[in-house]
């Protein structure tokens, strides 16, 4: 007979008992679900070890990034979803799910919820959304519906409901949910039910709910629970953008016959769930979560937990097998066979989820298991334990410190053992240090005195406990070398508490140290130039601001600012930027004195503190004797380069009396100095912040001035010198404020160019203009050239030719009658891309100008290669024309040269009849001015255009 199996009675009873608990144990575990992290990590993981091929019938329309940047800021006019729905419809979409809430109505259009309620009765096969929300906290649940008007329209509607776990991760959804009872579905099953109403009669999978025992007409009630085999990661099933679906970029063979979801997946705007095939910075949108819903609906694959009696049944069975397993094999055998029952509970829990569909969670079957081993061997392992602890104690004392100096001694303090990292450290080899006592090898001095000698060892033999040093602790080896350290001492002890050795970790921290010094030293640094940065300015003007309210005496602060900076990076590379702003910060430097502060804001800007100042007219001195030392040519590579200044000027306590103040200020003054020119000093003064202010608060104005329809155009008429009638107009921007007052052009229009708001400024007046030279034509009058100024920003910016396309598109607008005017400096900054923008601009048949010509600089060889129609004359040479000799020369030069390069002349600001009689006896072609006509509003332009141009000027 097998001795193995001979077991005495108490022996055998205990053995019995042992099973029969780790049963209880694991039943117990299951149904207290307390290990439901671990269950959902296994979870997770054995669905994550199956993907499937996305459903060929579900699309996904996604309101994306690239949505957002095309169809402007969220949410949109109910007109587009209603585009949406018609054109999806047409495809031959089976069913569309909106996944966007439309719980008010609109505001800004009323009768776009009326278009949208019409699209979705004529598709009716539309389902919106229902969604649970609370208002408040603690508050009572709300059942939000789409509008009546959409409700009604809709051929569904189904709850958006879903249920994080505890970890916050979403694994299933409720088929049914509602406020007091069940009664919506969920939008993938509505989606379904909208296409076979059969679909809702039929029976539901899903665990059910516990009936309430008082129910509650304001409880959220859900029913029907599933988890979801999710079909892949975030991005699986097929994604349309919302935009290429308006825009028509995608063969609407794409939707027929398929189930479309409509949903958000730009960051921010939708729900975003994490779910258990999510990485850890992409969780999945909610239109894809309810596709999955939707998919495992449609192949019937949804995972249902298993019913408890058959998980209890299924637990027993387990973990008695594994039981049985160590009751017929010597203990020396058990722990393979477990692992092989180990392993055999994750194989029935994996087939029965992606085979049954049904979840077991196999983690308390699986803690059981691993604990029968321990329990059934017991004595053996105790016996072990005993033999091995005083080793072990040691090993793990050890192990703490890897990568350390680790030295061990032993009870009366002698040295034995220490690895390599502790030798570098002492500076000695092993054997000249073993069997000795430490407290001879070496010192840990304390490096706020520097004088303690400290014997860690002997002291944690004393003391009887972990000995830690202070962090600012210094190690000198035998070789007289400091290391900066972190030292610990542990006592080592056997299974009775008594001492047996002390184990010493050193960490050198001396590398660390320095680069904690380096890094403090960057952060208040210029790396550049190593000057003291913003933040280390800060701090000295608090001491600065301290010193001077002590000792009554104030400071000034003096912020310089490099003129053209710029065009060295440019032209020169930034290679020699930076040596040039090195050798400038040196130069500051040594103009003022050891106490007073230098310091670099960055970019080409720096700022002086000088304290202790006597007299206030001193500072000025001081700063343009700074300019005039700037001004010596800098001697970099053996190639001289010149610069100039501009300094802004504050004083404490005159001008401010905190540090941001001052700064503020004296970048006010700045300002002021580079308004001025270049190379000047300015002095901080009040008005100075008003202008500051006023020039902040027009830019705030101007940013919503196109939205609050405050610009307008002006146009000012055109008149042809030889057929006496008008032949166009241009077109001049107006801004009239909320308080109805008119800004001049002078005032805003720097500022746009500055802020880059002319370019939504300049789109609006090219729009706005084409649009109106079409609306004259429909009135009946004769088609004129709109004649449009494009500002150097709006002109560099990509896309130009095909925004000028797209406006004559919309607007209808021939392309003979528009007239696009561009300054020659603007051209000239970059000839050959200028000549590029200007012939595909010209092959749409669009006309060319070059406007205030001669005031700017220009190349004749360019000019003859620019495909330009008409030149225009500016008006400071028109103003004195026939009585300014220089006037009347260029004048006529331009007009000359124009007709002999077959180009069409254009006279601006005619104001008399003498310039017109000069203008038309030289043979100019046309003219513009107030002569002719101020600039007006459009309906004054039609009325004058009705009129006859002979007659309008016999009048004058």
């Amino acid at each position: 007979m097998n001795p193995n199996l001979q077991f005495c009675p108490g022996r055998r009873f205990e053995r019995f008992g042992l099973a029969l608990a780790l049963a209880v144990f694991a039943v117990v575990l299951l149904h207290g679900n307390w290990l439901w992290r671990w269950d959902r990590l296994f979870y997770d993981w054995q669905l994550a070890s199956e993907s499937r091929p996305p459903a060929d019938d579900i699309v996904i329309v996604a309101i994306d990034e690239q949505s957002l940047r095309e169809l402007g800021r969220w949410p949109w006019s109910r007109r587009i979803h209603a585009d949406l729905v018609r054109k999806l419809t047409a495809a031959g979409a089976r069913a569309i799910a909106l996944d966007i809430v439309f719980a008010e109505p609109s505001a800004n259009d009323p009768a776009a919820d009326a278009d949208l309620a019409a699209a979705l009765t004529e598709s009716g096969r539309v389902v919106l959304p229902v969604l649970n929300e609370q208002t408040q906290l603690d508050g009572q649940l709300l059942e939000t519906l789409p509008i009546p008007i959409l409700a009604t329209a809709a051929s569904g509607l189904g709850h958006v409901d879903v249920d994080l776990d505890l970890d916050g991760i979403a694994r299933s959804v409720y088929l049914k949910a509602g406020l007091g009872s069940p009664r919506w579905s969920t939008l993938a099953l509505a989606l379904l039910e909208s296409v076979d109403p059969a679909a809702g009669a039929a029976p539901l999978p899903g665990e059910r709910a516990a009936p309430a025992e008082i129910p509650s007409p304001y409880a959220w009630v859900r029913d029907y629970r599933i988890l979801i085999p999710f079909a892949g990661p975030p991005g699986h099933f097929r994604r349309v953008s919302y935009a290429a679906v308006l825009d028509d970029a995608h063969d609407p063979a794409v939707f027929r016959d398929r189930f479309v979801l409509v949903g958000m997946t730009a960051a921010g705007l939708g729900d975003m769930l994490p779910t258990p095939v999510s990485g850890l910075t992409q969780p999945m949108s909610g239109v894809e979560f309810n596709a999955n819903v939707l998919d495992i609906l449609r192949r019937g694959v949804a995972v249902q937990p298993l019913q408890p009696a058959w998980s209890t049944l299924l637990t027993i069975v387990l973990v008695l097998s594994s039981v049985g397993i160590c009751a017929v094999r010597p203990s020396r055998w058990t722990l393979s066979p477990i692992g092989l029952s180990m392993a055999l509970t994750l194989i029935v829990s994996l087939v029965l989820l992606h085979v049954a569909h049904r979840w077991f969670p196999p983690t308390p079957v699986l803690l059981a298991q691993a604990l029968s081993y321990p329990l059934w061997s017991w004595r053996r392992l105790r016996q072990a334990a005993r033999s091995l602890f005083v080793e072990q104690e040691r090993a793990q004392a050890a192990l703490r410190s890897i990568g350390d100096a680790v030295i061990t001694t032993d009870a009366a303090g002698m040295v034995e053992y220490l690895n390599p990292t502790a030798e570098v450290l002492l500076g000695r080899a092993r054997n000249e240090v073993l069997g000795r006592p430490l407290g001879a090898i070496f010192r840990i001095l304390d490096e706020s005195e520097y004088k303690a000698e400290v014997d860690l060892a002997a002291w944690c033999l004393e003391r009887k406990q972990t000995i830690k040093l202070p962090e600012h602790s210094l190690l000198v080896g035998h070789t007289g070398r400091e290391y900066a350290i972190r030292a610990s001492a542990a006592p080592i002890r056997d299974e009775q508490g008594r001492m047996l050795g002390v184990v010493l970790a050193i960490s050198d921290l001396s590398e660390a140290r320095r680069l904690t010094e380096q890094m403090a030293y960057q952060a208040t640094h210029d790396a550049l130039t190593g000057l003291p940065n913003r933040n280390l300015l800060r701090d000295r003007l608090q001491h600065a601001i301290a010193h001077a309210r002590r000792t009554t005496q104030g400071f000034a602060l003096l912020v310089v600012d490099l003129d053209h900076f710029k065009k060295v990076n440019e032209s020169l590379g930034h290679t020699v930027g930076d040596h040039l702003l090195q050798c400038v910060a040196a130069r500051l430097r040594s103009c003022g004195l050891k106490a007073d502060t230098l310091a670099r804001l960055g970019g080409d800007e720096f700022v002086m503190v000088l304290e202790d100042l006597q007299q206030e007219d001193w500072v000025i001195l001081f700063a343009r004797s700074v300019l005039t030392f700037l001004e010596s040519p800098f001697l970099l590579e053996e190639r001289e380069y010149f610069i100039t200044a501009s300094i802004g000027i504050c004083l404490f306590p005159r001008d401010g009396e905190e540090a941001e103040t001052l700064l503020k200020n004296a970048d006010s003054a700045l300002y002021r100095a580079k308004e001025k020119g270049h190379g000047t000093v300015q002095c901080y003064a009040q008005d100075m912040h008003v202008r500051a202010v006023e020039r902040l608060r027009m830019e705030r104005n101007l940013r919503h001035a196109l939205e609050r329809q405050e610009f307008e155009l002006h146009y000012q008429p055109q008149l042809d010198l030889r057929r006496q009638r008008i032949i166009g107009v241009e077109a001049l921007l107006r801004w009239r404020d909320a308080q109805r007052e008119l800004i001049p052009p002078i005032d805003f229009i720097p500022l746009a160019e500055e802020t880059g708001l002319i370019e939504m400024i300049g789109e609006w007046v090219l729009r706005t203009a084409c649009a109106q030279a079409k609306a004259w034509q429909r009135e009946g009058l004769p088609a004129l050239r709109m004649a449009v100024n494009l500002s150097p920003r709006q002109f560099q910016r990509p896309g130009l030719v095909d925004l000028v396309a797209a406006v004559l598109w919309e607007t209808g607008l021939e392309a003979n009658c528009l007239d696009l005017e561009i300054t020659e400096g603007l051209l000239m900054h970059d000839v050959e891309g200028s000549i590029a923008i200007l012939r595909q601009i010209k092959a749409m048949g669009v006309r060319l100008s070059i406007d205030d010509f001669g005031t700017g600089y220009s190349s004749l060889s360019y000019l003859k290669r620019f495909p330009i129609d008409q030149l225009k004359i500016d008006r400071s040479f028109v103003r004195d024309v026939g009585t300014d000799q220089d006037d009347t020369a260029i004048t006529l030069a331009v007009i000359a040269m124009a007709h002999s390069m077959r180009l069409e002349v254009v006279a601006e600001g005619v104001e008399t009849k003498e310039q017109l009689a000069f203008l038309r006896a030289n043979q100019c072609d046309v003219i513009q001015g107030y002569y002719l006509s101020r600039p007006a509003p459009p309906s004054q332009i039609a009325a004058l255009l009705r009129e006859k141009a002979p007659a309008l000027l016999a009048g004058r």
